[in-house]
């Protein structure tokens, strides 16, 4: 990472915690104790939660230089193979089938990047409608209920130290994410891979497995967050997800994290996810439009993108 690039992260990494607290305050002064309650705010993290667990792991791939527009497919699918193939087991062989069917399908995709040298956009579209049609085939286009399983639905509706639990695994998945990145030498190589992928493997770096590594991750965090997604809906459902890639890859680079790849910050990516969930819930509150939140949506991320060209 350049010094330039560095710069730039750090800037980002202090710029958005700014853009949190006038979100709040705003918020505050439109709907008063409304929005500034610790219900609401504790709310914000909840809708939060299935996003930003797979922003975390997105971070990893948008900083090798690739991409992951499956997730959101790989969610649904996940949680109707847990659901239909591990119900009768208990939650725990559930959440269990549900992390390993995402971790499968995001080690597909790192073969097909890793290996078959096929574009991120290219190998991850083709799992985008491959996992959409597997949870679609397997349910018959019917959500699976999952009610009965009490471990799983506690995860959606209960609280520890009056924390949601949603929220307490987000803030776990982004500390273990933290410290992978910037703590251990695997982060360093992810960085030095997207930075510049020959000069990585002139430096020894086994440029295939990292790349094929980082689509595992993201795998295992879509696991995670259609755990969340499924214990807070109490059903896998087969139409879930729509539109997640677009959320959490938002997320990621309004963090600062790089398209080109190469740098990232994982709390740029944290207050990313915070910044898009608080203006949706102000948005919410104020009873606007979903059709506009999706416009809105859209703005963001091309302002995004276009503030970043910039910067480069």
């Amino acid at each position: 990472m350049t010094m330039e690039a560095l710069r730039r992260v750090r800037v980002q990494e202090v710029a958005l915690p700014l853009v949190v607290v006038l979100l709040v305050v705003v918020g505050t002064v439109l709907r008063g104790t409304i929005f500034f309650s610790t219900a609401n705010l504790w709310n914000v993290l909840v809708q939060a939660s299935v996003a930003g667990t797979v922003a975390v792991g997105m971070t990893f791939v948008i900083a090798t230089g690739g991409i992951d527009l499956a997730v959101g497919s790989v969610l649904a699918a996940a949680a109707i193979v847990g659901g239909h193939y591990f119900h009768g087991a208990g939650a725990a062989w559930f959440m269990a089938g549900t992390v390993l069917a995402a971790a499968v399908a995001g080690a597909v995709n790192g073969i097909a990047v890793a290996w078959l040298r096929i574009v991120p956009f290219v190998a991850t579209l083709a799992m985008l409608a491959a996992a959409r049609g597997v949870a679609q085939q397997i349910s018959h286009q019917t959500p699976v209920a999952l009610y009965d399983l009490e471990a799983l639905t506690r995860i959606g509706s209960q609280r520890v130290l009056g924390i949601p639990i949603p929220a307490i695994v987000f803030l776990i998945v982004v500390a273990l994410g933290w410290v992978l990145l910037n703590r251990t030498r695997y982060g360093r190589y992810v960085i030095a891979v997207g930075g510049n992928r020959e000069a990585a493997r002139i430096a020894g770096i086994r440029v295939r497995p990292i790349l094929f590594s980082v689509y595992v991750l993201v795998g295992v965090c879509t696991g995670i967050a259609s755990v969340l997604q499924t214990g807070q809906l109490a059903s896998a459902s087969p139409v879930v997800g729509l539109g997640l890639e677009l959320d959490a890859i938002a997320a990621v680079v309004i963090g600062g994290t790089s398209l080109a790849g190469g740098h990232c910050s994982m709390v740029g990516t944290f207050f990313g996810v915070i910044t898009f969930a608080l203006i949706f819930n102000l948005l919410t509150l104020e009873n606007v439009e979903s059709q506009v939140q999706q416009i809105l949506r859209g703005v963001i991320i091309l302002g995004a993108v276009a503030i970043q060209r910039r910067g480069h």
